[in-house]
């Protein structure tokens, strides 16, 4: 069974790099050997995951580009490139499941949302999904519009909107290296499904109506997502 040791984490000090995401992507591979991996990221996020578990060519690695936001950007040499729009029928392509997903979305609210009901369907019954920048460490960064620099955007939000709408799952999110969001079917240690749907609720409402939603989720976050601070 898969036991994550998340206070490991907690205790690293690399910020806004992906040095420990990368830690914790690298040491769940070794532990589970995984066989089945995949990697998502786009044109102005993700690139860290092109470093990634090198030693292991089999893994399906694709980044997306949209509409609004083309830029030249480097990636993997096994890498494939795809519009956001065939995203999901890409995945249908491999036709298989995944033990680990990995992905560093569009941090715009709506492509993070649709990311995380696509990708859950190609997880298995004992998979784990990593997802990145789900805990902006600022107001600004959480701008909802893309931004030169460092951007999290709204991936947090839809990160909750995702729990909040599929409360059999177990979540947490570590408030590290930009916020380190991780689901599973099965329940693992520090991962819970014991959420505050109100708190939820309100958080999304203030989304909504634009009424600083980040604040509140700073907060309450351990309540709305099981969040973990060093």
């Amino acid at each position: 069974m898969v036991q994550i040791d998340i206070f490991k984490y907690l205790n690293e000090k690399s910020f806004k790099n992906g040095d420990v995401i990368s830690s914790l992507i690298t040491d769940l591979y070794k532990e589970n050997k995984y066989s089945n991996i995949l990697f998502i990221r786009t044109l102005t996020t993700g690139n860290w995951l092109d470093d990634l578990l090198l030693d292991n060519k089999k893994i399906n690695r694709f980044l997306y580009y949209t509409d609004n936001i083309k830029i030249s950007a480097k990636s993997h040499q096994s890498t494939k490139i795809i519009h956001s729009n065939d995203f999901e029928n890409e995945l249908q392509l491999l036709n298989k499941t995944f033990d680990l997903i990995c992905i560093d979305s569009c941090h715009e609210y709506e492509i993070s949302l649709r990311d995380l009901k696509i990708i859950s369907l190609f997880l298995n019954e004992t998979g784990i999904i990593i997802s990145h920048d789900c805990f902006p460490w600022n107001k600004t960064v959480a701008n909802p519009f893309f931004i030169k620099g460092s951007w999290c955007g709204e991936t947090y939000i839809a990160f909750i909107e995702f729990a909040l709408c599929n409360p059999n799952m177990f979540y947490t999110v570590l408030n590290i290296d930009t916020g380190i969001g991780i689901i599973s079917k099965k329940q693992i240690n520090y991962l819970s499904n014991l959420l505050d749907k109100s708190k939820q609720e309100h958080l999304l409402y203030l989304h909504k109506n634009s009424k600083d939603p980040y604040t509140y989720f700073v907060e309450n976050s351990k309540d709305i997502i099981n969040s973990y601070s060093p």
